[in-house]
């Protein structure tokens, strides 16, 4: 006997004292699905429905307060507002691959509706949400904090409707998502586990508001455990992405954009913040954090104050970041280890940090900047290529850097820069110690390289202006000791005025320059030159020592 829509109805004592609907256990044997015709079945104590359930066109469930409509079979209905009530519908045990947020009223493409409700209680009764390629305007922050779930949409870098999924803010100062919950939940196995968000586009319809310090995000995840964020896209927001207390989580394929003027004049953009300035009791603010594939980009003249593509700041211990692009943006990528600020912390929370293969294109500040970092630092980055634009300071800068950081090969690119009369310095580094540099290539920059007050560090580099004479000498180290440089230079004729100029106090440092070309240094007696004073080769002067042949 099929079960009629009266059923829904809990009239009759009996009925209370047992509302769910069993099916009949028929081996071999499927039981009728339960079909809802037109019009509103309402819900009014707790019920299970075993069987599939099937809703006609119009036909609309709504849920009393305080009450569970539990379905454990199948869902056909059609993609609308099905569920009303401010009762709770629970698909969790359903044989629904995943809930569709429109089946609680959100209204994709419709700008004057906030789809922000719909939004929650789908993921409240599902694990797995599913968004069409359509635009969800949503009044708040949508908030998930709900473990072993998911969220998929249909395409991300979408900047027109139906272009992928686009989840669009329409409050200046709130994130678009936070994924994990406001506050540590104590320890990491505290933390919702096994988040993963993917194929979709943050964005707002109005200027992010950062009064008061503010920097409202398009995605902030914190306080999480095996999270999973891919392909994701965060348009013209304060920061595209913060991570604060991700552990064993990755952000893959993921894109920060800005090309909107601020509300506020001057505004702070960072596409990625990996925040390690406040202590979540791990030795850096994220634990074992992956950023894989992804990219920050500016454009058009948004006016903004410092903008940074990805900054790492605090303590930044177990941090992997893989092919990470920059283009247009003035500082690529920043890591400030905040060494007073987060004080004994710094002892194991500066170490293990890898950059390998980061693209920094055109940047107008410094490309990777490393700063304020303490004795126990140790950082790689391996094969990074940075081309500087006009206005450019640095293509690689060190400051205050202590601790062992080592860059592996590379490439700097400055022509773009020196074209429009810049005076970019390739590698810059001051007040650092342990840097070691090796097999890193500098392209026709008017200051490859210049180490000031530096210590302890080994330098194997290769330069080439072939097709300028900006002047310069190609290596400058003024007040260095404990420094060794093997470098090969090479240009036109006279490119530079010296290969590698000494100046102030030299202590400890060994030059070897058999692979300067004296073509390049105008002659062989300018290959190493102690202030203005020229060097043969081999010499020693104290404890200043060129070798070579």
């Amino acid at each position: 006997m099929p079960i009629t829509r009266r059923a829904f109805l809990p009239a009759t004592a009996s009925m209370l004292a047992a509302p769910a609907l069993a099916a009949p256990q028929m081996l071999g044997e499927q039981s009728p699905p339960l079909v809802l015709g037109p019009g509103v079945t309402r819900v009014t104590a707790n019920m299970v429905v075993k069987v599939d359930l099937m809703l006609q066109p119009g036909a609309v469930i709504e849920v009393a307060a305080g009450r569970t409509l539990t379905l454990l079979g199948g869902l056909i209905a059609p993609l609308g507002h099905i569920f009303t009530g401010p009762g709770r519908v629970d698909l969790g045990r359903s044989r629904i691959a995943s809930a569709h947020p429109e089946w609680w009223g959100a209204a994709p493409g419709d700008g004057g509706r906030d789809s922000l409700p719909a939004l929650q209680a789908c993921l409240r009764s599902h694990p797995a949400m599913r968004l069409l390629a359509a635009d969800y305007y949503i009044s708040n922050t949508f908030v998930v904090e709900r473990g072993f779930c998911s969220i998929t949409g249909a395409g991300f870098r979408g900047t027109q409707p139906g272009d992928g999924t686009r989840l669009i803010v329409t409050n200046g100062t709130a994130d678009v998502m936070r994924v994990g919950p406001e506050t540590s939940p104590g320890g990491v196995n505290a933390f919702p586990q096994n988040i993963a968000v993917r194929s979709l586009a943050l964005s707002r319809s109005v200027v992010p508001d950062t009064a008061g310090g503010r920097m409202p995000a398009g995605l902030r995840a914190q306080f999480l455990l095996f999270a999973d964020f891919r392909e994701i896209s965060a348009f013209e927001h304060g920061a595209g992405f913060v991570a604060r207390g991700l552990v064993r989580s990755t952000l893959t394929d993921c894109v920060a954009f800005r090309s909107m003027t601020g509300a506020q004049s001057g505004q702070l953009w960072r596409g990625f913040l990996l925040d390690g300035a406040r202590d979540i009791g791990l030795a850096g603010g994220n634990a074992s954090i992956f950023l894989r594939g992804c990219n920050a980009t500016i454009g058009g003249a948004p006016a903004l104050a410092d903008p940074v593509g990805l900054q790492i700041e605090g303590a930044f211990a177990d941090t992997f970041i893989t092919e990470f692009e920059t283009s247009g943006v003035p500082t690529g990528i920043r890591i400030d280890g905040k060494t007073a600020l987060i004080g004994a912390r710094a002892r194991h929370g500066h170490i293990d940090l890898h950059l390998v293969l980061p693209i920094i294109d055109q940047c107008a500040s410094v490309g990777i900047d490393i700063l304020d970092t303490s004795p126990d630092a140790l950082i790689d980055v391996i094969d990074p290529y940075v081309a500087v634009a006009p206005g450019a300071k640095a293509a690689l800068r060190l400051e205050n850097m202590r601790g062992l950081a080592t860059i592996t090969g590379g490439q700097l690119a400055g022509a773009v820069n020196l074209a429009a009369g810049g005076r970019a310095v390739g590698l810059l580094a001051s007040a650092s110690s342990g840097l070691q540099v090796g097999g890193l290539k500098i392209l026709e920059h008017a200051r490859p390289a210049a180490l000031t007050g530096c210590s302890g560090f080994a330098l194997r580099l290769a330069i080439a202006n072939p097709s300028s004479r900006p002047g310069a000498s190609a290596i400058v180290l003024r007040d260095c000791e404990g420094g060794t440089a093997d470098v090969l230079i090479s240009g036109q004729n006279s490119a530079f005025a010296s290969g590698v100029r000494v100046e102030g106090s030299a202590k400890r440092l060994r030059i070897d320059a058999t692979t300067i070309s004296p073509g390049a240094v105008g002659d062989a007696g300018k290959r190493v030159t102690l202030g203005d004073r020229p060097l043969a080769v081999p010499s020693r002067i104290g404890d200043l020592a060129v070798v070579g042949v």
